[in-house]
């Protein structure tokens, strides 16, 4: 929480540096590298969040020392050394696969924007090393799956910090677009340092351990193709928005886009990361058959979470609604760069049932099983769908209503299944304990 609470204060700085350091122009391409960037959801595939589940299972009831050597059963340290192994592979080749494509893509773009003079050497760059930070993704999800996720957020908190005074110094300095390339290598290193040095003892014990026995195709597949297959959708509902808006109206609206997105996904973020903190904690009281206890935590959080997050998009409205009364210059220029405030009290109303969906998901399939697919497949289809249209036609308030409209179908439905499943395997449990 404090690394994404983090991010409200130090978003507004590195707001008012990239209006006061970049033209109109460039700020788009600033964005379009970043969406590239975030091609590693796509390749992805599911997998992270299903091996942390995954994880979390193996390790109920076990426990890491202070020197990261882990205490559980002989078959337990086998399985979860085969998943190492396995993620490692996968993940090295799906990270080869998304540099290529995202820098291909990049400089088709750039080119039909004539801008691959100031952009290609960048974007190269920032998607070589969002590569690596992709490939090393396993590995940190493996330590929040065996309960580590107080130290990995501790972690996680130093590299906000230092990215954004990173950050802040290459815009300052006149660094300009390799300003990407500089946070993504900040993230880099400190996700490098928390595998090789502070969990060292607990990664080479996985790796003498001998691998045992585990079959990727029958108990991460089944899970992992359903999440994959959804989180790829939903990707590629969101991914051609800004580049389309790139390609059809101009760098300058996409850049508007970019920024106004950012902000508003990222307070999405300050408030999902409170539920996401906990997924771990959820299959492992499933797995002690404390289900009772976990429907509680998940009812608790989910509340909280959203109502924070209707807090802070209202706070962002309201801010640029006042900056914009102001009339001086510089907020003038800050304010222009964002999208005009109705586009973005639609966009920050699109959110909350976004942020639902996430919440009832990653309950759902902290059980191991993903019949979430039923609903998030029509409805990522149709976003993408919509937002393509609409991102064509340079209607922005289109956009946040597709949004809106689509999750917010999702959300009614997750959560009638949600309180089904709870109760459906309430009563197996109790049947159980009576027979």
């Amino acid at each position: 929480m404090a690394a994404r609470m983090w991010q409200i204060p130090s978003g507004v700085v590195t707001t008012v540096l990239i209006a006061l350091c970049f033209q109109a122009d460039e700020q788009g391409v600033y964005y379009l590298i970043l969406t590239l960037t975030g091609l590693q959801a796509l390749a992805d595939a599911g997998l992270i969040n299903t091996l942390l589940h995954a994880a979390s299972h193996e390790t109920a009831g076990a426990r890491l020392d202070r020197s990261g050597f882990l205490h559980a059963p002989r078959r337990a340290r086998q399985r979860l050394s085969a998943m190492v192994r396995f993620a490692a592979a996968w993940f090295g080749i799906a990270a080869s696969i998304l540099v290529v494509i995202g820098i291909v893509a990049g400089a088709v773009l750039l080119t039909r924007q004539q801008e691959m003079r100031s952009g290609m050497a960048p974007l190269v760059s920032a998607m070589i090393l969002s590569g690596m930070v992709f490939a090393l993704a396993p590995l940190v999800a493996f330590l929040e799956g065996c309960d580590q996720v107080r130290t990995v957020n501790r972690y996680r908190f130093v590299q906000t910090v230092l990215g954004s005074f990173v950050v802040w110094g290459c815009l300052a300095s006149g660094a300009g677009l390799w300003t990407v390339a500089a946070s993504i290598a900040t993230q880099l290193a400190c996700e490098a340092t928390l595998i090789g040095w502070r969990y060292r003892c607990f990664f080479c014990q996985l790796i003498r351990t001998r691998p045992g026995q585990f079959r990727w195709r029958e108990e991460i597949w089944p899970l992992q193709w359903r999440i994959g297959v959804q989180s790829m959708v939903r990707y590629l509902a969101f991914l051609p928005i800004l580049p389309v808006l790139f390609d059809a109206h101009g760098p300058e609206i996409a850049g508007r886009y970019g920024m106004t997105w950012q902000v508003i996904s990222s307070l999405m973020m300050v408030a999902y990361v409170y539920v996401r903190t906990r997924s771990p904690a959820f299959g492992r009281l499933i797995a002690e058959h404390r289900r009772g206890e976990s429907n509680m935590i998940f009812k608790r959080v989910t509340i909280g979470s959203t109502v924070l997050l209707s807090a802070l998009v209202t706070g962002f409205c309201v801010s640029l609604l006042l900056l914009q009364a102001l009339g001086w210059p510089l907020t003038d220029q800050l304010v222009g760069r964002f999208l005009p405030i109705t586009a973005c009290v639609c966009f920050a109303i699109a959110v909350i049932p976004m942020h639902l969906t996430q919440c009832f998901s990653i309950f759902i399939r902290s059980q191991k099983f993903d019949p979430i697919w039923r609903v998030s497949l029509p409805s990522g289809i149709a976003l993408a769908v919509l937002a393509y249209f609409s991102a064509r036609s340079g209607h922005l308030e289109w956009i946040a209503g597709s949004m809106t409209l689509t999750f917010g179908c999702s959300a009614i439905a997750l959560g009638m299944m949600c309180r089904w499943y709870s109760r459906h395997f309430q009563q197996v449990e109790n049947s159980a304990k009576l027979g």
